[in-house]
């Protein structure tokens, strides 16, 4: 039991957006009023059904059977009837009731039945504590679905319990066609009444064949096979699928699979962009398929992060140009990279490695970037997968999407509520390496509660392919292992729309540019269950503070925050900003939400320079020198207590060039002058000045150089000059 209950949190989610008709029949509802008592079989619509059950001593073919005793206690989804399926007379202290219903030579979907659940003495739910109702359905023994049902605050009619299977924690498990439906439980549960069992017949699997531009017996469905002895260029909806030619399917087509794909022998691509859905968690695959994937224009020193979507993949081979040692697997411990791949290792399943670009790619500013073409090659992955994590750090773990289809993050978040995922990092490729840095910061973050640290990103798709970075601690008690499962039930289709908000968060996301180009983005919003406070589930810190803007809590960095669960117009937080190179930057409202849309401003004072700026009219832009700076920027809401001047508005100070010579002339004494070339380096600082005007020479070359200056009465400015 404890292995089966297991498996229920593995599945406790199917897949979502692909409901399949099976409308050659019409749902047809069994009472049992017709049956013989005390059978172990019956005959519905027509149809045989077989009861089976494990034996005991009082009863040698089973301990489920009609039942007839009791006139008026059944129930047939109408109003009391006299016959149902139950185990009465075998109910027993510490016995752990199971049965099946099993068609006899044909397959049925079950739509909905109901039960009666009481210990051995009769003592009913809700009097006694619930115990999970585990449904499995099956074809010829093969468990095509499992759905667990908690009887919590669920409505009683006559005392039965109906189970619907159109919705079990939100997943529809009623259209799988299976010829067995099999029903257990635990204690204290002890006896199972079963009533107004509803169900449909399935007709028999066909097979069609796509051959010299047609389909022999119509186009495939749900319900009928399909075999590819030539290409097929369009979307594609199958029982199984077999390929008995070599066969491409292009970018933009999506295969829908319900159970198995096989490919005996055949060259079968599948391009980038290109999908293969499956239904059945159950299902095995045969034979190799290539999935190809394609990067953004990337540089050689730029990093691929990707996970197979097959296995049998050689992790050495998908990039034979990259070199040995620039293959990596994440160290949780050490959080951080570590290059540990041998020549004969293969992807394992949801398994996550970051590899340079090719050796004969281009460097940064020495040619065009190139895109990486990888090719998979192996059997595709379907069903349960399970990931192994640690927290001996932060919690970092690197995993992947192990399917040749997207998934859904927010589904695979919700499937594994074993785990507390407080933040999920992506990596990108917006910003290469210059001079052995990163110019900005290319990790996105993902808060389930907050969303994406990037305003642009709206959808929780992940791409095939795609690895990415957890952040997780275990919610089971140890010494239990933490793991992260997959299933079916997370994949999606590359188009597929998921809404899951029914309001709109108060928040904004603050973008920092240099040259127009964003170096990352960082998220501040109001939800209910934040505060002003570090909480993993709504404040999320980057991977590293790479060059970007980040908002502060307690001094530490923060890519995603929560500031409360109201707006509050006295709030106020500071910022911090990394600079690489020392230039022209720019601070900007990249995207607003809720109470934000509607007018409320959003001040960004510059503490240095004395100046404000409500964002919700327009950019900030400012000179900085190559550093770190956390005390400089601030944000509040409220502009009637600012008391700001501006040196350059009030004309305090004029800086200007004249034969290499650099003039700084005030109106405030002069207390130091720094300046720094583009390249963030200090090349001249002139201290203690106490002097309204100064003067320096600089390099004879035309050249760019921002010039700090520092005024006794604290104000500070800084210029853009140019020497020629």
């Amino acid at each position: 039991m404890k292995k089966t209950l297991q498996r229920y949190k593995l599945t406790l989610l199917l897949i979502l957006g692909f409901v399949f008709s099976f409308a050659q029949n019409l749902p047809y509802t069994e009472d049992f009023e017709n049956a013989d008592n005390g059978s172990y079989s019956f005959v519905s619509n027509g149809k045989l059904f077989k009861i089976e059950s494990s034996a005991s001593a009082d009863y040698a073919q089973g301990t489920f059977r009609v039942q007839g005793d009791y006139p008026g206690t059944g129930w047939k989804g109408l109003a009391i009837d006299n016959k149902y399926i139950d185990n009465d007379g075998a109910a027993g202290f510490g016995i752990n009731p199971s049965f099946k219903i099993k068609s006899e030579g044909f397959n049925f979907t079950s739509q909905n039945f109901y039960l009666f659940l009481a210990d051995y003495n009769l003592q009913q739910f809700p009097l006694i504590m619930p115990a999970p109702i585990m449904i499995n359905g099956k074809e010829n023994g093969t468990i095509i679905f499992t759905a667990l049902y908690i009887p919590l605050n669920a409505l009683m009619t006559n005392g039965y319990i109906q189970v619907n299977l159109k919705n079990i924690n939100g997943i529809d498990y009623s259209n799988y066609s299976i010829n067995e439906l099999e029903i257990s439980t635990s204690n204290p549960i002890n006896y199972i009444g079963l009533d107004a069992f509803t169900w449909t017949e399935v007709t028999s699997s066909l097979s069609t064949i796509w051959e010299n531009g047609v389909w022999s017996d119509g186009e495939p469905t749900a319900t009928k096979n399909a075999i590819l002895r030539e290409s097929y260029p369009h979307n594609l909806t199958a029982k199984s699928l077999k390929f008995e030619a070599n066969v491409v399917v292009p970018s933009g087509i999506t295969y829908t699979v319900v159970n198995n794909v096989d490919n005996p022998s055949n060259q079968v691509v599948f391009e980038h962009g290109a999908y293969l859905m499956q239904q059945n968690d159950n299902a095995i695959n045969v034979g190799n398929i290539s999935f190809k994937r394609q990067s953004k224009p990337i540089y050689r020193l730029e990093t691929l992060d990707w996970s197979s979507p097959v296995f049998g993949q050689n992790i050495l081979a998908l990039s034979p140009k990259t070199l040995q040692n620039r293959f990596y697997r994440y160290d949780e411990f050490a959080n951080n990279w570590v290059a540990n791949i041998n020549a004969a290792d293969i992807f394992q399943k949801g398994e996550y490695i970051a590899f340079r670009a090719p050796n004969n790619f281009n460097n940064y500013g020495e040619g065009v970037s190139k895109i990486f073409e990888g090719t998979f090659t192996g059997i595709p992955n379907n069903g349960f997968v399970s990931r192994m994590l640690t927290k001996n750090n932060v919690g970092n773990n690197a995993v992947g999407n192990p399917y040749p289809s997207p998934i859904d993050l927010k589904k695979l978040i919700a499937l594994n509520t074993n785990l507390n995922i407080s933040n999920v990092f992506v990596w990108t490729h917006s910003q290469p390496i210059v001079n052995g840095e990163f110019t900005g910061d290319n990790w996105i973050v993902y808060s389930d509660e907050m969303g994406w640290s990037d305003p642009s990103i709206t959808s929780t798709v992940i791409d095939v392919g795609q690895g990415f970075i957890i952040q997780a601690e275990n919610k089971l008690p140890g010494p239990l292992p933490m793991q992260l499962f997959f299933y079916n039930s997370v994949r999606v289709t590359a188009n597929e729309v998921v809404s899951y908000k029914t309001k709109e968060d108060d928040k904004f996301w603050l973008s920092l540019k240099q040259n127009n180009e964003v170096l990352n983005s960082t998220l501040v919003g109001y939800k209910e269950g934040s505060t002003k406070q570090y909480e993993k589930t709504f404040d999320a810190e980057p991977m590293r503070v790479y060059p970007g803007i980040y908002s502060m809590i307690d001094q530490k960095e923060m890519s995603i925050q929560g500031r409360g669960a109201e707006f509050d117009e006295k709030d106020q937080f500071d910022l911090a900003i990394k600079i690489l190179t020392a230039g022209n930057y720019t601070i900007s409202l990249a995207k607003t939400n809720g109470i934000f849309t509607q007018g409320q401003s959003i001040y960004l004072i510059d503490k240095e320079l004395k100046k404000s700026i409500d964002l919700s009219k327009g950019d900030y832009n400012f000179l900085s020198g190559k550093g770190y700076f956390t005390n400089r920027f601030e944000i509040v809401y409220k502009n009637s207590s600012l008391n700001t001047s501006d040196l350059n508005e009030t004309n305090k100070l004029n800086v200007y060039t004249e034969n290499h010579t650099v003039h700084i002339q005030s109106t405030e004494k002069l207390k130091s002058v720094k300046v720094y070339n583009l390249e963030g380096s200090l090349v001249k600082n002139l201290a203690s000045l106490n002097t309204f005007e100064t003067h320096f020479d600089l390099s004879t070359s035309t050249k760019i150089y921002i010039v700090w200056v520092e005024c006794y009465d604290s104000s500070k400015i800084s210029k853009k000059i140019i020497v020629k």
